[in-house]
């Protein structure tokens, strides 16, 4: 019974099971966690964006940045002055585009280089009348390479694009 006894108590003792079971759901649920406070930082991220794009793009709209010594500047300026302090300004993109009229709007898609850049942007606001995009991209970097992985595939960064159309008031 020495050696039967012994492995049937070895079998019946439970202490250590709830160590064990954790140590097999930890890492799911780190990574459960870990997606849902990314996901939650990634729209907040767009939200703030969305709010400054806004504020930026009624500059353009009534004339104030096109009247301005430095449009671009001036754009920027306004744009920035709406970014919470923990977001740097340095890390967002502006392209904005004139059009003849809104059936002539067309949005060329967004290229990240190497670096996570975006490419082929410009700067036009146009004048009083017109019809105008203004795009701002923020290459969002993930911070946890597997949640970056699935959803902005092989760099783990994501453009996040905030985009509004008007037409210009008739200012002078």
């Amino acid at each position: 019974m020495g050696a039967r006894g012994l492995a049937f108590r070895i079998l019946r003792d439970c202490r250590g099971t709830a160590a064990i079971e954790f140590a097999v759901i930890a890492m799911p649920l780190f990574i459960m966690i870990l997606g849902m406070i990314e996901t939650g930082l990634l729209a907040f991220t767009s939200a703030v964006t969305e709010a400054a794009t806004r504020e930026a793009a009624r500059q353009v709209r009534t004339g104030n940045v096109q009247n301005a010594s430095d449009a671009f500047a001036s754009f920027r300026a306004e744009f920035c002055k709406n970014l919470p302090a923990s977001f740097a300004c340095g890390t967002f993109y502006f392209d904005v585009r004139t059009f003849p009229e809104f059936a002539n709007v067309s949005l060329p898609a967004v290229s990240l280089d190497a670096n996570g850049v975006p490419q082929g942007l410009q700067f036009a606001p146009g004048g009083a009348n017109a019809v105008v995009s203004v795009r701002v991209i923020h290459p969002y970097h993930f911070i946890t390479p597997l949640i970056g992985h699935l959803m902005g595939g092989a760099s783990s960064t994501v453009p996040l694009i905030s985009t509004a159309v008007m037409r210009t008031e008739p200012f002078s």
